[in-house]
C-alpha cells in the first residue's frame, strides 16, 4: 500500500492538463476579480518593476507599490505612487489585495505576509499567478515556472519520489511539487539547519577527500572545507568561470599556508557535458550564469576531462542552471569512483526531478535525500550518497 505522502503526490498530479491550464490562466485574474481590480504592488524591486509594467500594459494599474525602503517613499513608478507598508495599509488594507512582488534568498513570503496583516493587510498574496498570467516576461525564474509543465512530467516526478531514501526527503519532495504546481508557499518547511553541502546528519568528511568544487564563487566552498577539515584532506579542485570571481578564488588560495594551497588548484573554466566556448554573464555575483547572451566567451570543460588521473570522492555544482550538462560530462567519473554528490536543485523548476533520476541512470547504487537550506525554494540540494558513506 502507497504511504500517505506517496498518496498525496498522486493526488496533486491527478490533475487534468485542461484544468492545469485554466488554472494558471486564470487565477490571477479571479483573484483580482473578487477585489473590483484593486491592487497594490509590494516590493519595488526588480520583480515588482516586470509586473508594473506589466500590468499597466494590460490596462491594470496598481493603486499603489509599497517598500519597506524609505528612500523610496514619495516617488512613483510609471505614474503609480511608492508608499510606506504603513501608509499603504491605512489607504488599502481593509480590501485590496496585496501582491508580495519580492522573491530573493534573504526574504521569505510569510516574513512579508505577518508584516502586512498585521498592519491591516486583510488580503496578501505570493506573486506565483501575477508570475503565470505574465509568464512570458516573468518566468522562468529559478524554480518557479508554468505549472502545467509539472504535469507534464508527472510520470518523471512520481519515478524520483521513489528514489528518495528517508520519509523527510520524501515529504521535501512533496512539498517542493507542490510549490511548483499550485504557488503553495506555505506548504514550504523552514530552512535547514545544516549547511548547505556538508549536513552531518547525511554523511562525514575523510582525511583523504578529493573535492570538486563547480561554482567556487568567491571561495565560500573552499572555506568551509578548510573550515571543517583544516588540512586533512587530498586534494580539491575548484571551478569558477566568472572571471572576477575567479580572481578572488586565485587570492583566496594565495593567502593560504603553502601546505593547504598546494592541494589547490582553481580553473577559470564552467563544468559542461563536453569541451566547448560558451557565453557567459559575467556578473562577479552569485547570478553569473552561462547564457546566450552573455556578453563574454568561457571555456568549458567535461569533468570526465579534467579528472582523468584523479579519484573524485566529493563533487558539489552548484552552477546556475547547467547542473544536467556538468553531470552528463562527469558520467565516467560518477559510474567509476561513486562520489558523494551535493547538487543543486532549485535553478530550473524540473531539475527537482531530472536531476535524480539522471543520477540514478549513471549510478544505481546511490542513497538520495534532499534539503532545502534557505528559505522560500531556495539553496535545495539533492544529495546522493554511496550507501557506505551514508548515516541514514
Amino acid at each position: 500500500m502507497a504511504s500517505p505522502v506517496a498518496q498525496q503526490l498522486d493526488e496533486l498530479l491527478s490533475e487534468d492538463m485542461a484544468s492545469v491550464r485554466n488554472r494558471e490562466r486564470s487565477a490571477f485574474d479571479r483573484t483580482l476579480a473578487g477585489h473590483s481590480g484593486r491592487l497594490v504592488l509590494f516590493g519595488a524591486g526588480s520583480l515588482g518593476r516586470t509586473a508594473l509594467r506589466c500590468l499597466l500594459r494590460d490596462g491594470i494599474r496598481p493603486l499603489a507599490i509599497s517598500d519597506n525602503n524609505s528612500s523610496l517613499w514619495g516617488t512613483d513608478r510609471e505614474g503609480v505612487p511608492v508608499l510606506s507598508p504603513v501608509e499603504a495599509a491605512a489607504r488599502f488594507g481593509a480590501d485590496t489585495a496585496f501582491f508580495v512582488t519580492i522573491w530573493t534568498d534573504s526574504h521569505r513570503y510569510a516574513e512579508s505576509r505577518t508584516q502586512l496583516t498585521s498592519l491591516g493587510c486583510n488580503y496578501v498574496y505570493p506573486a506565483a499567478s501575477l508570475r503565470w498570467k505574465y509568464s512570458a516576461d516573468l518566468l522562468p525564474y529559478f524554480c518557479q515556472d508554468l505549472p502545467h509543465h509539472v504535469y507534464q512530467e508527472a510520470d518523471r516526478v512520481r519515478a524520483a519520489f521513489q528514489l528518495w531514501s528517508d520519509e523527510r526527503s520524501r515529504e521535501e519532495y512533496l512539498a517542493q511539487i507542490r510549490y511548483r504546481a499550485l504557488g503553495d508557499w506555505d506548504c514550504l518547511s523552514p530552512p535547514d539547519p545544516e549547511p548547505s553541502y556538508f549536513p552531518d546528519s547525511l554523511f562525514s568528511l575523510r582525511p583523504d577527500e578529493v573535492f570538486i568544487d563547480c561554482g567556487a564563487y568567491d571561495g565560500d566552498t573552499i572555506r568551509e572545507v578548510l573550515h571543517r577539515r583544516g588540512d586533512s584532506f587530498s586534494k580539491l579542485l575548484a571551478l569558477e568561470p566568472d572571471p572576477h570571481s575567479f580572481e578572488v578564488v586565485l587570492r583566496y588560495i594565495a593567502s593560504l599556508p603553502p601546505a593547504v594551497s598546494s592541494r589547490i588548484s582553481a580553473y577559470p573554466y564552467a563544468a559542461s557535458s563536453s569541451r566547448s566556448r560558451l557565453r557567459f554573464n559575467g556578473t562577479g555575483e552569485v547570478t553569473a550564469a552561462i547564457s546566450t547572451n552573455g556578453e563574454i566567451v568561457i571555456e568549458a570543460v567535461a569533468l570526465d576531462e579534467l579528472l582523468q588521473d584523479l579519484t573524485p570522492t566529493f563533487v558539489k555544482m552548484d552552477i546556475e542552471g547547467a547542473e544536467i550538462e556538468a553531470l552528463e560530462g562527469a558520467r565516467k567519473s560518477i559510474a567509476d569512483h561513486h562520489p558523494i554528490l551535493s547538487i543543486c536543485l532549485y535553478h530550473r523548476q524540473s531539475d527537482l526531478w531530472r536531476i535524480p533520476l539522471l543520477i540514478h541512470s549513471i549510478h544505481s547504487g546511490y542513497r538520495h535525500f534532499l534539503r532545502a537550506h534557505e528559505t522560500d525554494g531556495w539553496q535545495t540540494v539533492g544529495y546522493a550518497v554511496p550507501p557506505e558513506r551514508a548515516h541514514v
